[in-house]
């Protein structure tokens, strides 16, 4: 059990780490705007191939995935496992989402960026840096697939996919629709993916705490 505890806890901190100095290295050279050649390089491919049913497709993407939707399901997890009579676990669950939001929102007007044109010259009336779609869709995301795979609730390679493909198709589509440079996107994932690693903490210590919980109470 002591392994296992350990082990769950190094992958979440080494993480995190990773995920911190992404968005560290990724922020500093926005800041100083050094990303310039490689943003335009993206969205010049990008521009140069957007078929209409890839603009449809995405368009439909960025909806799904965009901030409110993924909170409503990062709350219909934590109702699932409240359910399940895990009221701790679920709390777990609840502070992703809520760090998201506070992150990106004071990230962006630290940053204070100008997003691109947008399809249509669309302005979505917020900074640029970092994605609060990317943000949003890895921290919840990567922190359900994560709690439900540590829950039994679904195999590791659903929990894998899940984590993986949801927010990569979601900050790729505010890439193809012109709405986000390219480094927002990466920023946001980074961003996303250290709030989940905290939410994991939180989790692995709830999980520890329940277990020292029932041994107590076997012993009465």
């Amino acid at each position: 059990m002591q392994k296992h505890w350990a082990r769950n806890w190094g992958v979440v901190v080494v993480l995190g780490i990773v995920a911190l100095a992404a968005f560290a290295a990724i922020g500093e050279d926005v800041f100083h705007h050094e990303t310039s050649a490689f943003d335009n390089a993206v969205r010049t491919w990008v521009f140069a191939h957007r078929p209409a049913p890839l603009l449809s497709f995405f368009s439909w993407v960025t909806t799904i995935g965009s901030v409110s939707p993924m909170v409503v399901y990062a709350i219909i997890g934590a109702f699932v496992l409240w359910l399940r009579g895990r009221p701790l676990v679920a709390s777990t669950v609840l502070v992703a989402p809520a760090a998201a939001v506070v992150a990106y929102l004071g990230l962006k007007n630290v940053f204070v960026r100008t997003r691109p044109s947008g399809i249509g010259n669309v302005f979505e009336g917020t900074y640029s840096f970092p994605s609060a779609h990317a943000t949003t869709s890895a921290a919840i995301c990567c922190t359900l697939a994560y709690v439900f795979w540590r829950e039994r609730l679904v195999p590791g390679a659903v929990a894998i996919l899940f984590a993986v493909l949801v927010p990569v198709l979601v900050g790729t589509s505010r890439v193809y629709l012109d709405v986000h440079w390219a480094t927002d996107v990466l920023g946001g994932w980074s961003a996303g993916l250290f709030i989940a690693a905290l939410s994991a903490g939180l989790y692995n210590t709830s999980r520890r705490y329940r277990a020292r919980r029932q041994r107590n109470e076997e012993h009465i």
